[in-house]
């Protein structure tokens, strides 16, 4: 049964082609991006080193959740399209434990399809990238080549991840007719998640201010502290998202005006997690754009003599922030269109059978962007609010309000806002597609 599920896929390219691509342009920016690390973590000179491994660690933190992110959304993608061909297994007598082997060969196929054709790309790519220069000098094939251990390493974890996120999505369904069939699932959004949240972010918060210099000394406690003051602010705007999402569009539910409003409301607070999964990574570059902001504001503010040791550094270090942005709006920008093609397929039933009712093609894609554009306004005032809060005792008022901090981050939001809405402008026509044949 495996073998004919299988051969049925690969015989619809419409089914696999798109997140397939997904993940084959997830793992292949991940593989440059740990190449990139390693690079710098083994620079020659071990005073450069020192210095380049703080930021090469802190890129691959911020970069690290937009990269699983999309890699997730190609994954969903895939569940959306694997729905009515598991409904119908069910109904033909395939037992639960056949359908979870099914899902998870299928996944795990994908996936590995996907991050094959990844290495492929990162192969492709690292002369061209290898021509960026720091420390002095181009990195180099040779200074990106993970090696064939690595490689293979991160293209296991990379796959173990997706048959992972397979995995847990099934769980969440529940396989018996009906249930396959309706995504039978609790999209529950709790205010625990906040409390976690807002109390990650005071304990790292309270330990930096608080404990005095010297006492972060030790390189390893530094590296600690600096970990925890990236990672758990980002971590938790994922986890207060949702929920902040629920209670503002709840607020909107109730003064809803209009149809297209009152639709639009009851769109996002039927899955707050699924509209924060569109807008999410949104967020995610947000925050990257108020850190990488603050290091366009301290550089702009540094005098150094050209040709000198200290010009080379913050040389590297502006082209380090500028590719992390670029690294973290191309995922972003993949991670839109993947998400806001999903949501039209999660939701095909809903939009023919208004159609039917006479609502235009123009009107559903009204509702859409409402739904859309106001969720991403409360997700992008917490993530800038969070970043703020993070880099305000570390950079100082001066460097947080710089014009060339205020100017980047003004660049990264009207980005983000455009990307959006061209992610909702390239799937209009699975939108028509929808409402013409349900």
């Amino acid at each position: 049964m495996i073998r004919l599920f299988l051969h049925r896929i690969f015989a619809e390219p419409a089914v696999w082609a798109l997140p397939v691509a997904g993940f084959a342009l997830t793992s292949g920016i991940g593989f440059m991006v740990f190449g990139g690390a390693m690079y710098f973590y083994t620079v020659e000179q071990e005073w450069l080193r020192e210095i380049y491994w703080v930021y090469a660690t802190a890129a691959l933190i911020l970069l690290v959740i937009p990269m699983f992110a999309l890699m997730s959304s190609a994954a969903r993608l895939l569940a959306r399209r694997r729905d009515e061909r598991l409904a119908g297994l069910r109904l033909l007598g395939a037992g639960t434990a056949q359908l979870r082997r099914l899902v998870l060969a299928e996944s795990g196929l994908l996936a590995a399809a996907g991050i094959a054709g990844g290495a492929v790309l990162y192969v492709v790519l690292m002369p061209l990238v290898g021509l960026l220069p720091f420390a002095g000098a181009p990195m180099g094939v040779g200074g990106l080549w993970l090696g064939p251990g690595l490689l293979g390493a991160a293209c296991s974890t990379l796959l173990l991840f997706a048959v992972g996120s397979a995995f847990l999505g099934l769980r969440r369904v529940e396989v018996t007719p009906l249930g396959v069939r309706t995504r039978q699932t609790a999209q529950h959004v709790k205010w625990v998640r906040a409390a976690v949240a807002v109390g990650g972010v005071v304990t790292i918060l309270a330990v930096y201010t608080l404990v005095p210099n010297t006492a972060l000394q030790s390189e390893a406690l530094t590296a600690v502290v600096a970990f925890g003051l990236l990672s758990i602010p980002l971590l938790a705007v994922q986890l207060i998202g949702p929920w902040v999402l629920k209670v503002i569009t709840g607020w909107q539910l109730k003064r809803a005006r209009t149809p297209e409003r009152l639709i639009a409301a009851r769109n996002v607070l039927e899955s707050p997690q699924q509209m924060w999964r569109q807008v999410g990574g949104i967020a995610v570059a947000a925050f990257i754009g108020v850190i990488a902001g603050c290091g366009v504001g301290l550089i702009s503010l540094a005098e150094f003599e050209q040709g000198t040791e200290d010009a080379m550094i913050f040389g590297d270090i502006s082209r380090g922030v500028w590719l992390t942005l670029f690294v973290a709006f191309l995922m972003t920008a993949c991670s839109v269109g993947l998400n806001q093609t999903a949501q039209i397929l999660d939701r095909r039933e809903l939009y023919f059978g208004l159609s039917r009712m006479g609502v235009s093609l123009d009107q559903l894609n009204r509702i859409r962007r409402l739904s859309v554009m106001r969720s991403l306004t409360a997700v992008l005032t917490v993530a800038v609010a969070a970043a703020c809060v993070v880099a305000m005792p570390v950079v100082g008022w001066v460097i947080l309000t710089s014009p060339a901090t205020v100017a980047t981050l003004a660049g990264v939001l009207a980005l983000g806002v455009v990307l959006v809405q061209l992610g909702m402008l390239v799937t209009r026509p699975t939108m028509r597609s929808m409402t013409l044949g349900g």
